[in-house]
Formats: structure tokens, sequence, C-alpha cells
């Protein structure tokens, strides 16, 4: 039986080195209700220790990294984990914005990857954290049933079951998007409230939903999948990687 698995994964051009950043993340999560609090956190795969508060975790936030290379000392900020293990099971972590060796941004990002708890509220955390972090583009999604099958690595649906946006173009809409920055750009307000999907301005871009409750994805498809493709022809035809949904039996 294919595990059920809730993913947030927001993609930021914001300097998240920057504690101001660390902070509003770490709030959201509390905010969003206690059961998304933080339990222990990680750097790499060394446990730090218990979460006891977000000041308590500035310190580990973006704690600098040396290592040197070719001769030369290099330093990197150390990405930030944390995981629970009860009530709403998951983990998260953030990669740091950077600049490769041209000088250009690498955007940073924040991945969750949860247990499919069916009563919380998945819609509070991915709007909160979506306008913490400055997000370009977010998306919250339940993998389950055909979003959810085996796929080949560097394709588009393996693209979507880790958000890789490819030049510009998302994967394919999840359940809850947000479409911040350029993105923005992208969204009709007027033509995704008319067609009767949840929209919300959210900071400096928009939420968007499939359909009202997250967990239709998993008790109808069918359903979800309708009305995805409906969503998806109120957009420019070429933002997004996979096209139409699949069939379904």
């Amino acid at each position: 039986m294919v595990k059920k698995e809730v993913r947030f994964f927001a993609l930021t051009r914001e300097c998240t080195t920057d504690w101001s950043v660390g902070r509003r993340v770490l709030r959201a999560f509390e905010e969003a209700g206690h059961q998304f609090v933080p339990e222990t956190l990680y750097q790499w795969e060394d446990k730090i220790g218990i979460y006891k508060s977000v000041e308590q975790a500035k310190p580990y936030w973006a704690q600098v990294a040396q290592m040197r290379t070719n001769g030369s000392l290099l330093e990197f900020p150390i990405g930030l984990r944390w995981k629970r293990s009860r009530s709403v099971k998951y983990e998260a972590e953030v990669s740091h914005t950077g600049r490769n060796s041209q000088g250009n941004i690498i955007e940073g990002r924040l991945n969750i990857y949860a247990d499919a708890n069916g009563k919380a509220d998945w819609r509070t955390l991915g709007t909160r954290l979506s306008e913490a972090i400055n997000s370009n583009v977010a998306m919250m999604h339940c993998f389950a049933s055909l979003d959810n099958q085996a796929c080949r690595s560097g394709t588009p649906e393996s693209d979507f079951r880790s958000f890789v946006v490819v030049n510009g173009q998302i994967p394919n809409i999840g359940w809850g998007m947000f479409f911040g920055g350029d993105f923005s750009k992208e969204v009709d307000q007027n033509a995704v409230s008319a067609a009767g999907f949840p929209i919300e301005t959210i900071g400096n871009g928009y939420w968007v939903q499939v359909t009202e409750d997250i967990n239709d994805v998993v008790h109808d498809f069918a359903m979800f999948s309708k009305r995805r493709a409906e969503l998806k022809s109120l957009f420019r035809e070429d933002l997004f990687l996979i096209k139409g949904e699949s069939e379904i039996p």
C-alpha cells in the first residue's frame, strides 16, 4: 500500500540566514497550532537537542561551517532541521539562500514531509509559512492515489514530488498553492474566484486551493483531479510541466 504523505515546499529569494526570517518561520509553526510545534532540532544528521522556544533556536538557525577546497577556505551556512513525533508527525528542513560562482542567487527552500493527519490545519500552516519566508512559490499537497505512484527520476512527475521548478515552470498544481514574487502576476484573481476556487491575498501574493479540504485528495481523488484541471486552465498553458491529469481507472 502506498503511504499517504503531506508535503509542503516553499522557494524563496529572501536572505534566509537572517534571524528575522528564522524567527518568523518558527513562530509560524507555533501559531498554526500546538500540533505543529517542533520537538527536536538537528543539523544534518546530528541531534542538537530538544526544541524549547523560538529564541532558543537562534544560535542554530544559520551556523557557519567551513570547508577547504583547492586551497581556498569556503564558509557556508548550515541548514536547520526539526522533527515532531507526536500528534502531527513531520520532518522539516530549511536550506539557506546563497550565490553560485557567477554571483547568481540560489533560492532557499523550506521542505516539510509529514504523515497525512486528516485533522491537522494544513491550510493555516501553509499560508503562514508562505508569508513568513516571503516565498516566490509554495505548494501544500497530500501525495496519495495517482499522484503518489512510482515514477522515474528527472521526469515532471518526479519534479512534482520534490517540487523542482524548472526554468520558471512549476511541475503541477498541488492542493494548496502560493504564488508570490513574479509568480503572483500569473494569477487572475477574479477568474479564479469566479470559478469557485478558494483564493486569498497573503503577503505579496495569492494562496489558491483546488478544494476547500485537503482530505479530498484522499477521499475523492477523481473530483480533486477534475477541479485541478479546471484550475490549471485558468493559467497560461506553458506555466506547468504536467499539462493534463492521469487517467483514473
